[in-house]
């Protein structure tokens, strides 16, 4: 079933024209954590609309969420005819249209998936942030410099990823209500200082392969004792996207790649529960750019420096978020003159906001944290579709891909929801 209000929902959703808002109090990622806690506990509520989970049990002993990152609706879109396993969710299951939360970005989105909490309460919502406590830029999810070259440099010099992620997660209230967790991840990510603070207390699986991942994810169904959450995480798509565009051949024969193996594996899965749920979903999409046609602020407006807060040694703080989706640390001094630059400039390519703006408006979620605030830049530029604006630092920092995501385009915003029973 195709889940025509969540579809038509998300349709109204416009804002400054070709830009969508993210429905937190509705169809929106955010509300995916609840949901799943209330169906394996039957305690507490969600703003998940229950027509994205019709015809599926209210209570469960297990619950399989997939999370695939940057299969956006468009890819839905493009794909369901064309395989049988989308085809299994339109026929036996409910398909639904999601938006991501704001910024529509992984960082935030696998806060929110472990913690519950919006990137306007964690506080983690972009690739690169300002650290205030360490006067310096670092990336959340390889808790780094963005200079370094391994991850988990940041709790060398003394900051603790469990003091920068939020101190719940679900995992942890999973577990004192008698839920066992399970946390399938590639190699790489399962076991580092930010795993260890998002999802600690749930079982790591580890994989190298997607084929493996769903062998050992049957074994582990067959062996299930009481009730579980299985949450299984796949980054390929996003990864060769931002290589070579959302629409590239390279997607696509990844994307092919991917749902064939689904396909032919997705029967490991079924039958191993008696009342178990299957959920498969997107952090966001992902929108074109070029690496030829970013504006670099720094070069366009050179001016834009002097307006701009500095660290203790007097270098400017670079701009946190992405090319999609930048926050601009400005003197509050310099705020209404640099706004009104940044706007003259970018006139027909972006929206600019002062950050104070969307905030009230709710684009981070209903609330927003103390560590929010202190991290976030006080001046917002959105571009619109195929546009990218960002700083530059020759070797540093730079716009190098070719599909991109974090701004609030529909082909960023709109994700899937594809549920159904094992």
């Amino acid at each position: 079933m195709i889940n025509v209000a969540s579809r038509a929902a998300v349709d109204g959703a416009s804002w400054r024209g070709p830009l969508i808002r993210p429905l937190y109090a509705s169809y929106c990622f955010a509300n995916l954590p609840s949901a799943i806690e209330r169906r394996l506990t039957g305690k507490g509520q969600t703003n998940l609309p229950p027509d994205t989970l019709a015809g599926l049990p209210e209570r469960c002993d297990t619950v399989i969420l997939f999370f695939i990152d940057a299969f956006g609706w468009r890819f839905f879109q493009r794909y369901r005819e064309r395989y049988p396993f989308l085809r299994h969710f339109i026929d036996n299951g409910v398909v639904s249209t999601l938006t991501s939360m704001f910024p529509s970005t992984t960082a935030a989105h696998v806060t929110a998936i472990h913690t519950g909490f919006t990137p306007g309460q964690s506080g983690v919502y972009e690739w690169y942030q300002y650290e205030p406590t360490l006067d310096a830029t670092i990336l959340p999810l390889p808790f780094c410099l963005p200079t370094d070259k391994t991850r988990d440099t940041l709790s060398a010099l003394g900051f603790a990823a469990d003091k920068f992620f939020p101190a719940t997660n679900i995992h942890q209230r999973l577990g004192a209500a008698g839920v066992d967790t399970f946390v399938v991840q590639p190699d790489h990510y399962s076991r580092d200082a930010t795993g260890k603070a998002l999802h600690g207390k749930a079982h790591a699986m580890d994989y190298k392969t997607l084929p493996e991942a769903l062998v050992r994810l049957g074994e582990m169904l067959a062996r299930q004792r009481g009730p579980a959450y299985y949450f299984l995480y796949y980054s390929d798509i996003d990864t060769l996207a931002h290589g070579y565009g959302p629409e590239s051949d390279a997607v696509d024969a990844q994307a092919d790649q991917f749902l064939i193996t689904l396909e032919r594996n997705f029967e490991r899965l079924l039958g191993k529960r008696k009342d178990a749920i299957f959920i498969l979903t997107a952090d966001h999409g992902q929108v074109e750019v070029s690496p030829k046609t970013c504006i670099y602020m720094n070069e366009k407006l050179p001016a834009s420096k002097r307006w701009l807060r500095t660290h203790a040694n007097g270098e400017t703080i670079w701009p946190s978020g992405s090319a999609r989706d930048t926050f601009w640390h400005v003197r509050p001094e310099a705020l209404d003159e640099a706004t009104a630059a940044f706007c003259d400039l970018l006139k027909d390519k972006a929206v600019v906001v002062q950050t104070s703006e969307l905030i009230e408006a709710g684009f981070f979620g209903p609330s927003v944290s103390q560590a929010f605030l202190s991290r976030v830049g006080n001046l917002t530029v959105l571009p619109f579709a195929g546009e990218s604006v960002w700083w530059k630092v020759p070797g540093r920092l730079e716009q190098r891909f070719f599909g991109h995501h974090g701004g609030l385009t529909r082909q960023e915003m709109e994700i899937p929801m594809l549920a159904c029973r094992l």
